[in-house]
């Protein structure tokens, strides 16, 4: 392999996660590398990487094999490390590296390696040989083994940083947050650190979004919503607990039609969600909102979008997060106007709102039809569809919002401001969100004949310190017309 391969592209397609990525840039930038060196073969790299301790982190990247190969002597259980992806950074942006021999640890790394590829080498050639079902059963066996292994090993490291997880919640809890202080919040900034290298990206993320809350300035966020998002962190690390010791229990260690899988670092591919049935056939998606949302716990910039099923009326949402240092490197989504026609539609596990993906899709012009046939789509009955997603906000892993597409008979506004849909004799509140600051006002601007006798596309939340359900309004739809409102 040659050392050419160390671009940018190579290090962001490499990373186990947006974090890891985020916080080797940050080691670039600062420029923390000290001894950067190259050997003379142009084969591998290597140079001390300032870490916690008294002593510098010995970090190399070998091209020498097949593969690239990264080492590192930080704790991380993650491949390649931000350490590693940091150095490759370096490298790619052109750093200087002085000339410098292999180092012996490495040399003799280099050495096994060798080894075992010869011994590989001869495996292949003896497994070319005719086999016998008998063969052919042990070498799926072993290599079901090695897989196996492999995942207890993961889910041993889990189950540790979970422990970490149920520690801290049980503290928050019988303290109580009045104690948490700037001293406190710090320690437990570094414990969200961690639970990257426990593979726990989703109680990561959860905890990060607890932190912001608790610096929030006073006022913007009441204590019952603290207590909720703490309660929602600590039931989905019991949630994970149960799942990967069951899967202990069970042996079965492949990805499963569970959110949790997701939630515990694990990556989908398209292979797996269809081995498991998660697709459809011939879907016809027609866009209904599309925004940029910024997350600041993940720092992360999410292209999301509210789609409809035609065939169906299911409303699913396409998500393009793409982390804030790397903003350059990811394609951004756009709005969407036309009907696609997707021969093979992918959904994620989940509730409602899946999110969807799809290899290829012939679009065409929306025809003048397809408003109506959107209208005809929508929920009759605000309670119902109130109950159901009440029913799914109170998943503890679900998302904070439940998008759904409402029949109305009118839009109002009282004398004293609040802005309501009804339909019948039944209403929901309708309120602005700070992700869709605009919707709210643009609706109420909207002219009369749209606010009659149509349907609203929004998402529909709880609020804790109110105990109150309400919908943020992102699209009206009529018999001739989809009117997006941010």
């Amino acid at each position: 392999m040659d050392i050419s391969v160390l671009t940018e592209e190579y290090v962001q397609r490499n990373a186990v996660n947006a974090s890891a990525l985020a916080n080797a840039r940050k080691i670039s930038t600062k420029d923390e590398f000290s001894g950067r060196k190259i050997t003379a073969d142009k084969t591998l790299i290597y140079g001390d990487c300032k870490g916690s301790g008294k002593e510098p982190y010995h970090t190399s990247v070998d091209v020498s094999g097949e593969t690239v190969i990264s080492r590192c002597s930080c704790p991380s259980r993650q491949f390649p490390c931000k350490h590693a992806l940091a150095l490759m950074l370096d490298y790619a942006a052109g750093k200087t590296f002085e000339t410098g021999d292999v180092p012996e640890d490495v040399a003799r790394k280099r050495e096994k390696i060798e080894k075992r590829e010869e011994k590989a080498k001869q495996e292949a050639s003896a497994e070319a040989a005719p086999k016998s079902e008998e063969e052919l059963q042990k070498a799926a066996q072993k290599k079901k083994a090695s897989a196996d292994a492999a995942a207890k090993k993961k889910i041993e490291r889990q189950l540790e940083g979970l422990a970490l997880v149920s520690d801290f919640t049980k503290e928050m809890l019988s303290a109580g947050l009045g104690t948490v202080n700037g001293g406190s919040v710090s320690r437990y900034k570094d414990l969200a650190k961690q639970l990257g290298d426990y593979y726990l990206n989703g109680l990561q993320l959860l905890l990060q979004r607890f932190l912001l809350a608790v610096q929030a300035e006073r006022g913007q966020v009441g204590e019952k919503e603290l207590v909720a998002k703490l309660v929602r962190l600590d039931q989905a690390a019991k949630k994970c607990r149960a799942w990967l010791e069951k899967q202990l229990e069970s042996g079965d260690y492949g990805p499963q039609d569970d959110i949790l899988y997701e939630e515990l670092g694990g990556i989908w591919r398209l292979d797996q969600l269809e081995a498991l049935g998660l697709y459809k056939e011939d879907a016809e998606l027609v866009q209904l909102s599309f925004n940029v949302l910024w997350d600041e716990a993940a720092q992360t910039e999410t292209d999301t979008a509210y789609w409809i099923d035609l065939t169906g009326g299911v409303i699913s949402k396409t998500e393009n997060i793409r982390p804030v240092k790397a903003k350059k490197y990811v394609h951004a989504d756009d709005s969407a106007f036309d009907l696609y026609k997707v021969k093979k539609l992918y959904s994620y596990p989940g509730g409602m709102n899946r999110r969807i993906r799809w290899e290829e899709a012939v679009s065409e012009p929306c025809g003048a039809d397809v408003p109506g046939k959107v209208m005809a789509l929508a929920r009759d009955g605000i309670g119902a569809a109130v109950k159901e997603a009440k029913n799914e906000l109170k998943n503890t892993l679900s998302d904070d919002a439940t998008a759904m597409l409402l029949a109305f008979d009118c839009i109002t506004v009282s004398a004293d401001g609040v802005t309501a849909l009804r339909k019948g004799e039944e209403s929901i509140e309708l309120r602005a969100a700070s992700e869709y600051a605009g919707s709210l006002p643009t609706l109420k601007h909207l002219p009369a004949k749209y606010l009659k006798d149509g349907a609203l596309l929004g998402e529909i939340r709880y609020s804790a310190e109110e105990k109150k359900i309400y919908m943020v309004p992102l699209t009206v739809v009529t018999s001739s017309a989809i009117l997006r409102l941010s």
